[in-house]
This record gives C-alpha cells, sequence and structure tokens, in this order.
C-alpha cells in the first residue's frame, strides 16, 4: 500500500537550482565584504601614514624654525644652520621641498633678508605615495619669532673692584660692618655667579602667587628690604648659593624700598620676561647698598690720612631687557650708584664731591652664531659731577661738571660669566677741572682776608690731591660708568608663534 501525504500537507522539493543560487550569493557577499573590510582597513592605514607624515613634517618645520630664528642674522646666507638641522631630523632632500624666510610676524608678508628682524617663515613640502590616488603633496608652515634677553648692572668701577679682588674695598668693609654682614660672607655674595630667576624670586618674596606667568610690575611694586631680598635669593639658588647667614636687625632689616629701585625691567609691551634671571653677586651689590642709603650721613667713615665720611645716596640698577622688533628702541634703562664724600682739610676747609657714574640705555641686542659674535648696544651718559668747599661761618661755594655722553657702544661676546663694558667720562670731567673751578671761585671773591690767608692757601693748595685721595680709597673713579651683562639668552628664547 503506497503510503500517503496527509490532506493539506503537499509535499515541498527544493529545486537543486535554487540551492546553487543562494550559495553563490554567499560566497559574493562575502567576497564583497571581504574587500570593504581590506578597502577599509587600506583607508585606515593609508590615513594613518598621511597623519604620521603630516606629524613627522610639522615637527621638522618647528625645528628648522626655531633654530632658524636663533640665527635670525645668517638670513643672507640662506639659514645654512637652520637647513643643516632640518636634514639631521628627517628632511629628505629627494622627496621634500624646504623654504625659509623673514616675515611680518603673523602674515605671510615676506621680507628681504637685509630686513630680517625677529621672524622666520618656514614652509615645509613633501611628496607622498598613496595605494589609491597616486602621489599626493603635502604642505604644513611654521613660524618662529626670537625674543633674547639679557641682564645685568649698571654701576661704577667699585662693583669690579670688589668682585675682582680677594678682600673687600673700604668703602664695602665699613658698609659691611654697619651692616653686621660678615667679609667672608659679603665677599662670597658679591663674587657668586649664580643665577637667580625672577620669577621664582617674585614668589619666595610673597609678592607674586602665579608660578607660571612674571607679572613684572607687579614684581617691581612689591616692598622689601635687604633680608627679605637675600633671603629669597639665596632660596631660590639652592644649593648652588654660597653658604651665607644674614644678620637680623638693623638698616639692613629696617631699610625698605620698592623692587623697583634696584630693578629695571622693559616698558609694557616688550613681551613676557618669565624665564629671566639675574645674577646673585649683582643683587647682592644692589640690595645692600639700597640698605646703606638708609645709613646716617658721616657714620659710614673711611680713614685715608684724612677722615672721608661717605653717604650713600642711591642703590645701582639691575636691569632686565628684552628684545623687540621696534629698531633703535630703548629696551631698559638702568642707573649707577651715587656716593657722596666728604672731608675736612687741616681742620680748616671741608670738601664735599658727590660722584656716581650715570646711567645706560639698552638699545639693541644682535643674536649670532657663533654665540662669541652676540652683542649688546648701549648709549651711556654720566651724571653732572658735583665739588663744594666751605670754611665755617666765611665762605661756600660749589662747581658741577655737566652731563656727558657715549652713543651706541658696542658690548660684543657672549657672557661666560659677563660681559662687561667700561667707560670713563673722567677726561672731560676730571678732578682738576674741578679743583681748578673751585679754586677760581674762591679767589674770584677778590677778598684780602681770603687772599693772605696762609693756613687757606695751602688747604686750597692740597684740595686736589683730598679729591683724588677720597675716591681713590673708595675705589671709584670719576664719573666711571661700567655696563655688566651677566645674563643672555639669545638661543633658547627662539619660541614658535604659528
Amino acid at each position: 500500500m503506497n503510503a500517503r501525504t496527509p490532506c493539506g500537507s503537499p509535499s515541498v522539493t527544493l529545486a537543486p537550482r535554487l540551492v546553487g543560487r543562494q550559495g553563490g550569493a554567499t560566497l559574493v557577499f562575502t567576497a564583497l565584504f571581504t574587500l570593504a573590510v581590506a578597502a577599509a582597513a587600506f583607508s585606515v592605514f593609508g590615513l594613518g601614514q598621511s597623519i604620521w607624515q603630516r606629524e613627522n613634517m610639522q615637527r621638522i618645520a618647528d625645528l628648522s624654525a626655531k633654530a632658524a630664528a636663533s640665527e635670525i642674522d645668517s638670513a643672507a646666507a640662506g639659514f645654512p644652520a637652520a637647513r643643516s638641522y632640518a636634514t639631521r631630523n628627517g628632511f629628505n632632500a629627494n622627496t621634500d621641498s624646504l623654504t625659509i624666510n623673514c616675515n611680518v610676524r603673523g602674515t605671510n608678508t615676506l621680507l628681504q633678508p637685509a630686513n630680517c628682524q625677529q621672524t622666520v617663515l618656514v614652509t615645509l613640502s613633501r611628496t607622498i605615495p598613496t595605494l589609491f590616488m597616486g602621489n599626493r603633496t603635502q604642505r604644513v608652515v611654521a613660524e618662529a619669532t626670537v625674543q633674547p634677553f639679557i641682564s645685568g648692572v649698571l654701576s661704577t668701577n667699585l662693583l669690579t673692584l670688589n668682585t675682582g679682588s680677594g678682600s673687600l674695598s673700604p668703602l664695602f668693609a665699613a658698609l659691611g660692618t654697619r651692616l653686621n654682614i660678615n667679609a667672608v660672607s659679603f665677599q662670597s655674595l658679591l663674587n657668586s655667579d649664580v643665577q637667580v630667576d625672577l620669577l621664582q624670586l617674585g614668589v619666595k618674596l610673597g609678592v607674586l602667587t602665579n608660578t607660571t606667568t612674571l607679572n613684572t610690575q607687579t614684581l617691581l611694586n612689591g616692598s622689601v628690604n635687604a633680608r627679605q631680598l637675600l633671603n629669597a635669593a639665596l632660596s631660590v639658588a639652592g644649593t648652588q648659593a654660597p653658604p651665607v647667614t644674614l644678620p637680623v636687625g638693623g638698616e639692613l632689616s629696617t631699610v625698605t624700598f620698592p623692587v623697583s629701585r634696584i630693578l629695571t625691567v622693559p616698558s609694557a609691551g616688550a613681551g613676557d620676561l618669565t624665564g629671566a634671571t639675574v645674577r646673585l653677586g649683582d643683587l647682592a651689590y644692589a640690595a645692600t647698598l639700597a640698605a646703606g642709603t638708609g645709613i646716617p650721613a658721616g657714620v659710614l667713615q673711611v680713614n685715608a690720612g684724612s677722615l672721608l665720611r661717605i653717604s650713600i645716596l642711591q642703590p645701582p640698577q639691575l636691569f632686565v631687557a628684552r628684545k623687540t622688533a621696534q629698531s633703535g628702541a630703548v629696551l631698559a634703562t638702568a642707573r649707577t650708584e651715587q656716593v657722596r664724600v666728604s672731608s675736612q682739610i687741616l681742620n680748616l676747609l671741608d670738601v664735599t664731591v658727590t660722584s656716581g657714574g650715570g646711567r645706560a640705555d639698552i638699545k639693541d641686542i644682535e643674536c649670532r652664531l657663533p654665540q662669541s659674535d652676540s652683542a649688546v648696544f648701549a648709549d651711556l651718559s654720566s651724571t653732572p659731577l658735583t665739588a663744594s668747599i666751605s670754611v665755617p661761618s666765611v665762605l661756600g661755594l660749589s662747581t658741577n661738571l655737566s652731563s656727558v655722553s657715549a652713543s651706541n657702544l658696542e658690548l660684543r661676546g657672549y657672557p661666560d660669566p659677563s660681559l662687561t663694558r667700561s667707560y670713563s667720562f673722567e677726561s672731560q670731567q676730571g678732578l682738576g677741572q674741578l679743583a681748578t673751578n673751585l679754586n677760581a671761585s674762591v679767589l674770584g671773591l677778590n677778598l684780602p682776608l681770603l687772599l693772605l690767608n696762609a693756613p687757606l692757601k695751602a688747604a686750597l693748595g692740597q684740595l686736589g690731591g683730598v679729591l683724588d685721595t677720597a675716591l681713590d680709597v673708595i675705589g671709584l673713579d670719576v664719573n666711571r660708568v661700567v655696563l655688566q651683562v651677566n645674563g643672555m639668552d639669545c638661543f633658547n628664547t627662539a619660541v614658535l608663534t604659528r
């Protein structure tokens, strides 16, 4: 008996052709999917390679821009050091094209090499082969600006005398005694070449609270005494600082002054000075003389055959200057210390001389390779030199020699540890001229009593010698201005600006 299919349930047989079609579709779908995945993988790989290439190119361009900015004065030669730097870091002349131009900062306006100031623009192009689209050209740009700064101090040869010899001058010996600073400690402070970061100094003083940016105006407005300032500087210097313990009390702790009295910085708009430093020895020199301005007149005394009474009228100034794009602009201005010396001749004639060098305008900073060719340019001027004599109850006369100046003085050579230029105005402002003027003033009175007074004549005859001795003993030449650059950072201040 034949088996029957139950009613309502007809038999279905799959056709072999339909099965074959479905299997083929699956194979095609699988192949297409595989190809899509592969294409996506290759695309991702290609994109990753493209990104890597671009990042590598940008790195080369950035490094080249900073190197070119650091050798800005080699523009006419085509920035050879920057090109060499690019080659050492991956530039390939077979696939890459590198152009380096001087430009106006933040723009594509190019400048001739002779007009190159601070900013360079680097363009790097590279031919990159791709899997599906043939060769493609990638292009990156980088801009860097060099903003070098220098730091130093303006003084008379008094500072040079103290840091260049093994013992304190009579003036500093008297000053150290009055301030209760041990002579050995005083000498080690003045001789220290350790650089003190201004931002860290402001933080240690409690003047600055932002630990990332140097607000120079806030620092300058801070009121301190010499002990606070020096202890903060020693703390910043850390283990590099000489072992010094500063005394408590006296003018070192009681004479307060704004930081601006001993430190001058560029005017607003000269750029961020974060990273600027000053020499510890300069800071000690300026701070102790600032404290010395509070010592009563006549308390500082030096015996040089006749007793010299010394008053410190103003301390010297440290300076920090940063190069700007404005050619010939004054980058920083500083002044020297001013000292008054008085004595008595033959117990009859009182003589007083005020001397103090002058001021300096820092005009330009040139950064060149090799570093020994870097330079600083400045204008120097003297302060008027004054002298007076008096015979109690009889006469009082004074004379002065007016200010003179010297322009565009060059200090060339990388400071290691210092770069010093000394300029003397003594030929125009000699002590002999002062003494002659005073003698002429006395004789011009035409008073018989004075002309016939033998002791007075003898005192007038000794006038020039006493003036000379007075300043020699304390270590001052007449109006000698000493400009000393103790920090110069030309080649770590090229910053990327694009």
